[in-house]
């Protein structure tokens, strides 16, 4: 593999920081126009919320138009949100006496919230590194999130379905926001190395967030602290530091979602500059119209990422509209609906054109009868939910409880109780009805996660998609621990909210110190980021706001943090081109085609074919190459509605691929690794005799199945099929 050149490095470099620059700007200028009271942390969250939806928006529009491309993506994240903040500028109020200050909050307390988030960024920046050495080997970033994004680049698209497999899932129609983002990344660097950096700017908003949600009340540490508690956790750790995974990017933006509600709650009070709490004449406005427009925007990402926030914001949209009274159910349903429908709708309509209306093909309907894809019942485990284990006393005792332990921590029966005991709570005897639906929400995303499919997915009896799946039941429990510490009978008096924001960080950190993920060699990288990610923002934001430092050196102290940023990132992305991909021992837990992905590693330009069992599924993104520039399909046959399933056929598996005009195959020896499976096709042996296929790579002993790469030299004869 050839070195990056310098050259493209420093211009994707400086094209990445040009568009930085210009959407903070918008940001900045879009949160002064629509939330002037806003100040602070909360209004640095709303920059960064106007921020990424500015983004994502423009890049969809820039995709939907087939011109994802360098150029295109520069010269459009650059402009146009400049003439975003140029307008938002000049209908901004002037000054800052509309804001609304934020309660003090004890030093001491405000130094432990920093070193909860520092430890936290940290945590998760050794595992990020890791993945910055070796590549990104989760199942799903292989799978299906960053083939998505590298077809993206490829096709310089947005609107054709990418079909990674066969199987009932059809995740080519989940939203695809982050994936987006990724791809983004990829067409501004000509490589994917800041991709395992990407979720570390997700972690950061979440982190933001968990503060701002407890500002209003003055407890911030203590909701950031609980955040992190589950931010923290062993199955968070495990799957989304380093990874294409996209759960981080979701919770973030559901944690923005509910902060904006709690604060747009929040009011002056006549004449003496705080913060009104609970207003209880019930047709009183709940929210102004400007933090409805935000929080909207915030949950319309949410569900732009993943379709499993569709729950936890469809209750809180609805229990809003039902809180606000009847004199303002519309102005809440429009000015938080319309926002949401505009930033986060835009894969579901994809979704609907293919469909021919459904919006979430990959929920069933039921007696709705909407159209979905047509595919065969086949799934990576078989499809059970934790209902369905609800009276086997077995599954709790070697199963459910082991893995909630290394999911959640030692700690994990006492963070249950507390957090659905505080939901409950709320819920009944909370006078703010915000928190009310908040709280409601969390209980209710927690009951669906108990019946979702696939939350213990497994052969009956061993639910081995347990430990995993618990990433289902975090927007519950987030929702639940960041309004913990707002519930009266915490927080007042003064005196009990230093006792819970204690109690909170004791057991953070008996949590993150049962599992820790440390290592020596990825220290100054964790100091770096940690510094980025945490010290340099509060830092210089608090010396700005004390009056200790000139604007000037604001500027200069930022530019040494980027200059720094841009000297450790070339090291690494030529590091990553020299290493990632090389032990491909990682790519699959049970072995898997490991010769298949040395020989894939440094091909360029090629068209490969894929076929066969889950260990050719499950790891494509390998096959792309370390240059990204091959084009990878599974090979199926397409049909209606999005539909794709496995070709049946020997003449018609043939006739695919001659149309795809591929330069190689890559395939195990069936379809399907049970032998009882009725979907098992003996995918080589229709190949293999055709005197324009040479077998270039066999492994005969590795497990479900063996795997083959065919190089193909013609067109293959169907008249050759048995």
């Amino acid at each position: 593999m050839a070195i990056p050149d310098l050259g493209t490095y420093l211009t994707g470099f400086i094209s990445l920081l040009a568009i930085l620059g210009s959407l903070w700007l918008a940001g900045y200028w879009l949160g002064r126009w629509i939330v002037p009271q806003f100040s602070g942390a909360l209004a640095r969250l709303a920059d960064l919320i106007l921020a990424s939806a500015l983004l994502v928006l423009i890049l969809q529009l820039v995709g939907s138009l087939g011109l994802l491309k360098l150029g295109w993506i520069v010269g459009s994240c650059i402009v146009l949100p400049l003439l975003v903040a140029a307008l938002a500028w000049r209908m901004a109020p002037d000054g800052h006496e509309n804001e609304v200050a934020a309660p003090p909050v004890p030093v001491w307390a405000f130094l432990v919230a920093i070193g909860v988030a520092s430890w936290t960024v940290a945590e998760w920046s050794f595992p990020t590194q890791l993945s910055l050495d070796q590549g990104m080997f989760g199942g799903d970033t292989t799978w299906y999130h960053m083939p998505a994004s590298a077809r993206f680049v490829q096709d310089h698209s947005i609107i054709p379905l990418h079909f990674t497999d066969p199987l009932r899932l059809a995740v080519w129609f989940y939203p695809q926001t982050s994936e987006l983002m990724h791809g983004a990344l990829i067409a501004l660097m000509k490589t994917d190395w800041l991709s395992p950096l990407f979720n570390m700017y997700a972690l950061g908003v979440a982190l933001l967030a968990g503060w701002v949600v407890g500002r209003p009340y003055g407890v911030g540490p203590a909701t950031l602290v609980a955040v992190a508690l589950l931010l923290s956790s062993g199955v968070m750790i495990e799957t989304q530091p380093g990874e294409g995974r996209n759960d981080i990017l979701a919770f973030a933006f559901l944690l923005a979602f509910a902060a904006f509600l709690v604060n747009g709650h929040q009011r002056r009070a006549p004449g003496a500059g705080k913060a009104v709490e609970d207003r209880p004449d019930p047709d009183a406005p709940l929210l102004d119209r400007g933090p409805l427009l935000l929080a909207g925007v915030a949950a319309g990402l949410a569900i732009s990422v993943k379709v499993s926030m569709l729950a936890p914001v469809g209750v809180i949209f609805l229990g809003m509209i039902l809180a606000s009274g009847r004199a303002r159910w519309l102005t809440t349903t429009l000015w938080l609906g319309i926002p949401m429908l505009l930033v986060g709708g835009f894969w579901y309509v994809r979704a609907m054109f293919y469909t021919g209306g459904n919006p979430v093909p990959a929920i069933g309907w039921g007696p709705l009868g909407l159209p979905q894809p047509d595919q065969m019942p086949l799934d990576p485990r078989p499809r059970f939910s934790v209902a369905d284990y609800a009276t086997d006393i077995d599954i709790y005792r070697f199963w459910f409880l082991p893995e909630l332990e290394q999911a959640f921590g030692v700690l994990f029966p006492l963070i249950f109780v507390v957090l659905g005991a505080a939901a409950v709570y709320v819920v009944i005897r909370s006078r703010n009805r915000v928190l009310r639906v908040i709280a409601g929400a969390a209980i209710l995303t927690a009951i669906v996660y108990l019946f979702t499919p696939l939350t213990a997915a497994g052969q009956e009896g061993a639910p081995r998609g347990f430990f995993t799946n618990t990433r289902y039941l975090l927007p519950g429990l987030l929702l639940a621990a960041s309004i913990l510490p707002l519930a009266r009978p915490l927080r007042s008096p003064p005196s009990r909210a230093s006792v819970v924001l204690a109690f909170l960080t004791v057991v953070y950190a008996i949590t993150v110190l049962t599992s820790p993920r440390w290592s020596t060699m990825f220290l100054p990288g964790a100091i770096f980021l940690v510094l980025a990610i945490v010290w340099a923002p509060v830092g210089l934001t608090w010396l700005k706001d004390h009056g200790r430092i000139s604007l000037g050196g604001l500027v200069a102290a930022a530019l040494a943090v980027v200059l720094v940023a841009g000297i450790w990132g070339r090291g690494e992305e030529v590091g990553y081109a020299e290493k990632h991909y090389t032990r491909s021992t990682l790519f699959l837990q049970d072995g898997g085609p490991q010769e298949t992905y040395d020989f894939v590693r440094d091909l360029t330009g090629k068209r490969i074919a894929v076929a066969g069992s889950g260990q050719m599924i499950f790891g494509q993104y390998g096959f792309y190459g370390v240059g990204l520039d091959n084009y990878v399909q599974y090979v199926g046959q397409e049909g209606d509605r999005g539909t794709f399933r496995l070709i049946t056929k020997c003449r018609n598996f043939v006739e695919a691929i001659n149309r795809g005009n591929y330069d190689f195959l890559f395939t195990s020896e069936y379809t399907q690794d049970s032998p009882d499976s009725p979907y098992r096709y003996p995918v080589r042996e229709w190949i293999a005799s055709d005197p324009n296929v040479t077998e270039v790579v066999s492994e005969p002993a590795i497990t479900p199945q063996p795997a083959f790469v065919y190089r193909i030299d013609g067109k293959l004869d169907p008249a050759l099929c048995r």
